[in-house]
């Protein structure tokens, strides 16, 4: 009979596995989030990268010159003007805001960053789990080779 109880208190139903499941994350995702929030340089990373990403998705309310960056514009009466009040980055050649500019940059920047990473890790991740699955054959010689000779090649060619 004991037996029978011992057994009956290791059976779990797929509800409470589920919750077991949900509890181990959100204690892992805690136990992540405190060793972050203790980092002060992991702080501040994290936000100039939001300040970034909100700078991007509201460029056009942000910016004073919005047209500046989205469509073609000159002023040459305002050009190579230095930073002030009324052009915070100051003005290029051609009378253009730079810091309207650079607001804008940022969401080509994002663009290209997301637009190269869904390209490249698949792949990556594909050659790994090739690599992975012939360790120590001269598959996996080959893809390590492959990958030495793109890490040894410098990345601002």
């Amino acid at each position: 009979m004991a037996e029978q109880a011992r057994e009956s208190t290791l059976v779990l139903t797929d509800q409470q596995l589920k919750e077991l499941q949900r509890q181990s994350g959100r204690e892992n995702l805690g136990r992540a989030w405190f060793k972050f929030s203790r980092n002060p340089l992991s702080i501040i990373g994290g936000v100039t990268v939001l300040i970034v990403v909100l700078l991007a998705i509201f460029a056009p309310y942000v910016t004073p010159y919005p047209e500046h960056a989205t469509m073609p514009f000159t002023d040459f009466v305002n050009a190579s003007n230095p930073p002030s009040g009324k052009n915070l980055f100051g003005t290029d050649e051609i009378g253009r805001d730079v810091f309207s500019r650079s607001i804008y940059g940022f969401r080509f920047s994002l663009t290209m960053g997301f637009v190269v990473l869904s390209l490249v890790v698949p792949i990556g991740v594909l050659l790994g789990l090739i690599a992975g699955y012939f360790q120590g054959t001269r598959i996996d010689t080959f893809i390590m080779r492959i990958t030495d000779i793109f890490l040894a090649v410098p990345p601002l060619i």
